[in-house]
């Protein structure tokens, strides 16, 4: 099974210091550089995420800064969001990447669409 990720940073940068899709778009959604139209489609896709995308139990786990995310590929539909907000991203400057891996470390947490994941690589 292949999983992918995408962080927000150039290749020059290490994958472990750069950003998620989603705090990325938060921080340019809250800085008020988005026109209007651009602020309400962030929301809308926030919206859609958070009502479809299981929630890793992040704050009531002992995993620290050291778990990453990795989506399953069943996560079409949540893939097909995220490629929407890292087309916002790049047109205000944000270089995005996409990693995929077949062994993403120790697995956290897992349910239907990702895993959590520990692992000295990433």
């Amino acid at each position: 099974m292949t999983f992918v990720r995408f962080v927000v940073g150039t290749n020059q940068e290490s994958a472990r210091m750069q950003s998620g899709v989603v705090t990325e778009l938060r921080l340019l959604k809250e800085s008020g550089d988005l026109p209007d139209y651009e602020h309400d489609h962030v929301e809308e896709l926030f919206t859609w995420l958070n009502d479809n995308l299981p929630c890793p139990p992040f704050q009531d786990s002992s995993w620290g800064r050291d778990g990453i995310s990795w989506f399953k590929p069943s996560a079409t539909a949540f893939i097909t969001h995220f490629r929407e907000m890292i087309a916002i991203l790049e047109e205000h400057g944000r270089f995005v990447r996409m990693f995929s891996t077949t062994d993403p470390g120790t697995i956290l947490y897992e349910d239907t669409f990702q895993v959590v994941a520990m692992s000295p690589r990433y």
